[in-house]
């Protein structure tokens, strides 16, 4: 009687504790996401500012001081896009911190909740074993029995408490593995979209310098570097870094890409600066197996890294290798001997091609390319298929509308699966592919 009573104390204080935690987070870490999160609302207002510069000067005709002003305003602009990049990295570092201790936190609670429900089974699995008649003897009157028959009760109702306590942690465990995950994604991004501002401002800053040098600042040398420059092919390979991972030439990607953008109705520098901006992002494109980057990365994660995820995963394997092998299988390619992007840091890999389409998004798209170049069965690994598989992808964003206000929504819709995704990464990933399609305009 004693002994079930003082279980129950114990048991029911453990309860207690076990979710304390969940309502704990460092205040500490949570004003400094907070003050890096209000200091990169302010460069973002900053930052369209400077846009909003260079838009102005865009608009006029290129004399030598418009180009100048233009090229200093997107010079201030990328820096303090740079600036703002190391904010958002310092801040998803931090949340990623944060989520790691409440995983942690929760490993824990789950663990008191299992060692406190193993005592209360043992105990009564060894009232199961005391007969009534046993109980009886060891009551001195009927007080005493419906007393202990009540502890009992009590007991019972809590285990039951435990258990629904028990199902919400695994629950809650799911969920901050699925925010961490997320966490390290939009952290990779960051990273690759700030290697991209690094060049671009560097190109900046060349570009005027350059013209700053061969000008001499009078007007009519400039008037006369402009007519050097349209269709500039050599501009255009060094603004396009994927060129040379796909063994693509500046050539061919121009014309597919005018091709696929006026079949899509895009602007084709849009299309050339998506493909240039989603291939620096990725790691070690092209250079994988579908086996052990892409099948096998998901099992992984399904059994080892995510195991609460478990059904998630084999079945998401299951689906990009069946698509994968539909592919394949019309193409009449051997799937051992085709390359696709190797296993990042985050996620799997088996994007395909210049597109990086993974293969259950490209059979979506695929009879849709096939009515617009006329290839059946599309090959993803086809500069001129690639490329209108991407063009259509971005005219059903909103780019057809071919405004900046479209494209930018476009590219938010193509990197977060919203034209209205207004996160750090989708400011500064719209920010980027607008700037870089600027670029590349000019010399088409």
């Amino acid at each position: 009687m004693l002994r079930s009573s003082k279980f129950i104390i114990i048991f029911v204080a453990v309860i207690g504790t076990s979710f304390c935690f969940t309502r704990f987070v460092s205040a500490d870490v949570q004003d400094e996401i907070a003050d890096r999160q209000r200091q990169i609302e302010e460069l973002q207002r900053q930052i369209e500012e400077y846009q909003n510069q260079a838009d102005k000067v865009r608009g006029q005709s290129r004399t030598l001081e418009n180009e100048i002003g233009q090229l200093n305003a997107k010079i201030n602009q990328i820096t303090l896009e740079i600036r703002g990049l190391e904010l958002s990295v310092g801040k998803t570092k931090l949340e990623i911190g944060e989520t790691e201790k409440q995983i942690d936190e929760s490993e824990k609670a789950l663990k008191r909740h299992k060692n406190a429900l193993a005592q209360y089974l043992k105990i009564a699995y060894q009232n199961d074993q005391i007969t009534l008649t046993e109980i009886l003897f060891n009551n001195e009157n009927l007080s005493d029995f419906f007393n202990y028959l009540n502890d009992l009760e009590n007991t019972q109702d809590n285990l039951k408490v435990t258990i629904q306590n028990i199902k919400q942690l695994k629950v809650d465990l799911e969920d901050r593995q699925v925010s961490l995950e997320g966490k390290k994604t939009d952290l990779e991004h960051l990273i690759g979209i700030q290697a991209v501002q690094k060049k671009s401002l560097d190109i900046n800053k060349k570009e005027k310098d350059t013209i700053l040098k061969e000008t001499k600042g009078q007007e009519s040398k400039f008037q006369e570097l402009i007519k050097k420059s349209q269709k500039d092919i050599e501009k255009i390979r060094e603004q396009l870094t994927f060129l040379k991972q796909h063994g693509i030439t500046a050539e061919d990607a121009v014309r597919y890409a005018q091709l696929a953008a006026i079949r899509a109705g895009i602007r084709s520098a849009f299309l050339l600066a998506i493909l240039e901006i989603e291939s620096r992002l990725g790691q070690n494109v092209g250079t994988g197996n579908w086996k052990d980057d892409m099948y096998e990365c998901y099992i992984r994660l399904g059994t080892k890294y995510y195991p609460n995820r478990k059904a998630y995963y084999l079945q998401r394997a299951e689906t990009e290798k069946n698509a994968f092998f539909a592919i394949i299988g019309k193409l009449g390619f051997n799937p051992d001997s085709v390359k696709v992007s190797r296993e990042p840091n985050y996620g799997c890999g088996g994007a395909m091609g210049p597109a990086q389409f993974i293969p259950s998004t490209w059979l979506s798209y695929e009879e849709e390319v096939a009515r617009l170049t006329g290839h059946n069965p599309p090959n993803p690994w086809s500069i001129e298929d690639a490329f209108m598989a991407s063009a259509i992808k971005l005219a059903k964003g909103g780019a057809d509308k071919k405004t900046r206000t479209a494209e930018s929504g476009a590219a938010r819709a193509y990197i977060g699966g919203s034209t209205k995704c207004s996160s750090s990464i989708c400011n500064y990933y719209s920010s980027t592919v607008l700037r870089k399609a600027d670029e590349i305009e000019r010399n088409l």
